[in-house]
C-alpha cells in the first residue's frame, strides 16, 4: 500500500490528517512561504497526541535553498531540539549556489548523520536540479543517506500530474536503483491520486489535502486520498 504523507502547518492540522487516515505527517510552519521549520510547542503538541511518524522540516527561510554559515549552525540547532522534542524523521536539502544547480554533500551528509538513525527525506529543492543532472543528484542524495526524496518530478512551481511521464519513466525506477524511495508531491488531489499512482508507481504520495483559500487540512480530504489510494493496484 503507497504511504500518504500530509504537509502541515498546525498542530490541529497534524490531528485532523491523523484521523483522516495519513500515514505519516510532514511537519511544518507557515504554508504560504511553502514550509519552515515548525516551533517545539507545535511538535510537543502533535507528539503527545499522534501515534504515526512525525517528519519535522528543517527550513530556516524560505529565500532559497542556499544557506550561509549562520543558517546552517541554525539548522542544526534545530535538528538536536527536534530530535529531544521526539520526532520521528527529519525533510530538508541543501543546495550549492553553482551552475547547474547541485546537492550540497557535504553539508547534507553532515545533517543526516547528525539526524541519528531518523529518516531523511531531501525535499522539493530537487526540483530546482535540471533534468539532464538526475542522475547525479540521486547518486549524490543516496550517498549523503537519504531515504526519499520529495518532487513533482518536474522544475519548480510544475505539479506532478504536469510531469507523470519523467515521474514513471526516470525518477522512480532511477531512486530504487540508488535505495532511495520517490515521494510524488505537488498538487496531489483525490482527483487525481489514482492516475498518480498507476503511471508512476510511486511507493509514497504527499499533499496538504487543503481546499483554495483554506490553510488546515481538511479530514474529508485526506479520507478520500485514503480511499483512492487504497482502491490503486499498483500501491
Amino acid at each position: 500500500m503507497a504511504i500518504l504523507e500530509i504537509a502541515c502547518f498546525t498542530p490541529q492540522s497534524a490531528i485532523t490528517a491523523a484521523h483522516g487516515g495519513a500515514d505519516r505527517i510532514e511537519l511544518c510552519h507557515d504554508y504560504a512561504l511553502g514550509g519552515l521549520t515548525p516551533s517545539l510547542n507545535a511538535v510537543a503538541t502533535v507528539k503527545s497526541q499522534l501515534s504515526i511518524p512525525v517528519y519535522a522540516m528543517i527550513r530556516p527561510h524560505a529565500r532559497s535553498f542556499g544557506y550561509d554559515a549562520t543558517d546552517y549552525a541554525a539548522m542544526e540547532f534545530s535538528m538536536e531540539d527536534l530530535k529531544r522534542a521526539g520526532v520521528d524523521g527529519f525533510v530538508f536539502g541543501i543546495l550549492l549556489d553553482s551552475n547547474p544547480v547541485a546537492i550540497d554533500v557535504k553539508r547534507n551528509q553532515a545533517l543526516v548523520a547528525r539526524a541519528q538513525g531518523r529518516p531523511c527525506t531531501f525535499h522539493r529543492a530537487f526540483d530546482l536540479i535540471p533534468e539532464s543532472d538526475w542522475e547525479r543528484a540521486l547518486t549524490d542524495i543516496a550517498k549523503c543517506g537519504f531515504t526519499s526524496v520529495l518532487t513533482s518530478g518536474g522544475p519548480s512551481g510544475r505539479n506532478a500530474t504536469d510531469c507523470v511521464t519523467p515521474l514513471g519513466e526516470r525518477l522512480v525506477p532511477g531512486a530504487r536503483r540508488h535505495g532511495l524511495d520517490i515521494i510524488v508531491g505537488g498538487g496531489v488531489r483525490p482527483s487525481n491520486v489514482i492516475s498518480l499512482c498507476e503511471r508512476t508507481r510511486a511507493p509514497a504520495f504527499h499533499s496538504a489535502a487543503l481546499l483554495p483559500s483554506e490553510d488546515e487540512v481538511r479530514e474529508d480530504q485526506v479520507r478520500q486520498l485514503r480511499r483512492a489510494l487504497d482502491a490503486c493496484p499498483l500501491s
